[in-house]
Formats: C-alpha cells, structure tokens, sequence
C-alpha cells in the first residue's frame, strides 16, 4: 500500500477531538487538510444502513452468464470531486467505530461532518463528536462573506473566534475515498434509482487487504448521478483493524488504532435561497461589536468574546486620530488617553459599556487590542 501513513489523514483530525475527550493525550488544531495525494490503494466495507427508498421503479441490471451482476466501471467513483456544477450542495459523512490508544481501553466513536457550499461563497464545515464517553462535542468553521468563525461547542462554555483574513476551509471533508482509497471497479446491480433528489445506478464492492498498516476486508454500496456524474451516496462497513495513523506524512503516528468503521456519505443540492445561520453566540459576539469602527488597513483580525484585536502598517499615532474621531462619531462618549512612549490606552462609554483601546508596537506594526465591558 503506498504511502500508508496519509491514508487517515482527515478521520484524525477529527478523532483527535474524539481521543482527547476520552482521556487520550493527542491534541491539536490542525484542520483537515487536502487529499492530494496520488490515488489510495483500493479496500472493501459492508452496508452502514439502509439506502432511501426509490421513488420510481429501478431497473434490475442484467445479469451475466454465470448469474451475478454486471461488473461495470461507473462514470465516476471517487468521492473526491468537484461539486460545484450542482449549486447549493450539502456533504454528509456520518462514521463510527471503535478508537484505541496503546495501553488504554478501546473507545466508541461517533462521528458526523457536514459541509454546505454555496454559489455565493458562503460555506461551513461541522465536525460533531457525540461518542458516549465525551457528549456532544462541536466544532464549525464557517464563512459569511468575508468574515470567518470558528465556534467550538463542548461540556464547558461555548465560544465563537471571529477571524477577518484567515481560511479554514483549506483541504477536503473526509469521505470514504479517504477511508478505502479509490475503487478500481464496481458490480452494478440497478439502474434509475431516486436517491438524494438524483437519478442514479447503484453499485456494489468488495475488497481485502493483508498490508502493514491494515488487515481486513471492506464492502458496500455506491450511488452514482447520472448527470452529472457524481457518487451522491455511500454506504460500507471496514471491517479490520487500522494503525500506524498519522496527521502528516512523516510526523510520528497515533500510538493506537481504529477498527470496524462504518460510514453514511450523502450529497444533497439545497434550495437557490439557502443561507447559513450564524451559532447565537457568534451572532451576540457580532452584534456587541457593530458599532465599534475599524480602520481600512488592518490584518490579522480576531474576535473572541468582548475581545478585538489586530495589526495594521498605520503608525500609532493615525490609529488614536482615527478612534478619537469615528467613536464620537458612532456615540461613544471619550475618556481620558494614556500614553507611554508609543503605547496608548483610550477609554470610550456609550449606554452602560465601556471599552478601553490599547494601542502599541510589535515587531514594526502597530498592535491593536479593543476590549468591551459593561459598566
């Protein structure tokens, strides 16, 4: 099998989210990265669930002369493709299975990621962990416009980080292509069947694999749109164990395993009005902060809470010019200002919240840190 250690880079990602939960000692923030890497070697799974039922009366694929289906390669039969001719598209990957770090008790997993892309550029990707041992754990990244969230959802508070200039959609979501690598060929058993809103073939697999890294078979079932050519669901059950998992090719790998996955792909098209609702905390975050001005050239923006900041090439100076000026102009009432050497602090109030500025210099650019209270 070639270059093993990449085969879950995506599911990682999100189990590390699963294994720190569960008492593990693997962390990180990394976000999935791309599945660039030449094609996988091919592996097998088993229904994880029961397909939709046709909406119309399929057609049985004839079978051949010794009485199975026909083994016939599909239009398409990677996951990993680009779905942008079908407009607003939704992409589901449910997966669970079994999780173990070396000395410790295996663990459940229950994994859902979802992903929306829109034709006006607006686009969220969830990760959800709902594993017994943890609860609900949640993470979405999300775009409106130009503006970034990251909103993380668990036992303790929930919070949003509100990011100007960042991408957090680098990469693909994970899909089965991720799990078994690309299928080779495929039997195909009916055609016609309505499935996700499409007109579809549905197809079978089975592989096996003996290798280093994984010993076990997998087998199930593939949808495929027959215009455009897209597998638009896919179901199957890893039965083995995997090990050796790794973020990256080249970084030292998980000392655990994975076994007896099964996953639910979806692609779904989403009406031509859909939008993405911004999690209540990101909105309050958002809504505290709007009458708050920001100059033109800044970089590096985050909001967390009642907390802004950011850089800009702007000398210290210009940026205490331009708050003195536009807060008065959006209503606040100016406090004193404080300055030491080329560090400010300003002070503003407005209907019961105050906000102090801190203004100063780092590594040649002016640093900018806003903070609002209720007074």
């Amino acid at each position: 099998m070639a270059r093993p250690n990449k085969i879950l880079t995506l599911i990682t990602t999100a189990l590390v989210l699963l294994l720190a939960a569960c008492g593990g000692g693997a962390t990180s923030s990394s976000q999935p990265t791309p599945t660039t890497e030449e094609a996988r070697p091919t592996r097998t799974p088993r229904p994880a669930g029961n397909a939709t039922s046709p909406t119309s009366a399929p057609t049985t694929a004839a079978p051949t002369t010794s009485g199975s289906t026909t083994t016939e390669k599909p239009p398409v039969l990677s996951t990993n493709t680009d779905l942008s001719g079908l407009g607003n598209v939704r992409i589901e990957m449910k997966m669970e299975g079994t999780a173990q770090e070396s000395g410790k008790d295996a663990e459940p997993f229950n994994l859902l990621l979802q992903q929306i892309i829109l034709t006006n550029g607006d686009r969220s990707l969830t990760i959800e962990n709902t594993s017994p041992e943890s609860g609900l754990v949640r993470i979405a990244n999300i775009q409106i416009d130009d503006q970034v969230y990251q909103y993380v959802e668990d036992s303790n508070q929930p919070y949003c980080l509100a990011m100007g200039d960042m991408d957090l959609f680098n990469g693909s979501m994970l899909t089965p292509d991720t799990l078994i690598g690309s299928l080779s060929d495929a039997q195909l058993v009916e055609r016609g069947v309505q499935i996700n809103g499409f007109t579809t073939d549905r197809y079978t697999f089975t592989i096996s694999e003996q290798t280093a890294n994984y010993q076990g078979q997998s087998k199930g079932e593939i949808w495929v749109a027959q215009n455009p050519a897209v597998v638009v669901r896919h179901i199957g059950e890893l039965t083995g164990i995997i090990t050796n998992i790794a973020m990256e090719e080249g970084v030292t790998p998980f000392p655990g395993q994975l076994s007896n996955i099964r996953w639910e792909y979806n692609v779904t098209q989403l009406a031509a009005n859909t939008g993405i609702t911004l999690p209540e905390t990101c909105a309050q975050q958002q809504s505290a902060g709007a009458d708050i001005p920001l100059p033109a050239n800044i970089s590096n923006k985050v909001q967390m809470g009642d907390l802004i900041s950011f850089e800009t090439t702007d000398s210290p100076d210009k940026i205490v010019s331009f708050y003195q000026t536009e807060m008065v102009a959006q209503g606040w009432q100016a406090g004193g200002v404080s300055q030491y050497g080329s560090d400010y602090q300003l002070s503003f109030s407005k209907d019961g919240r105050n906000v102090s500025i801190f203004v100063s210099v780092v590594d040649n650019k002016t640093s900018v840190t806003i903070l609002l209270a209720l007074s």
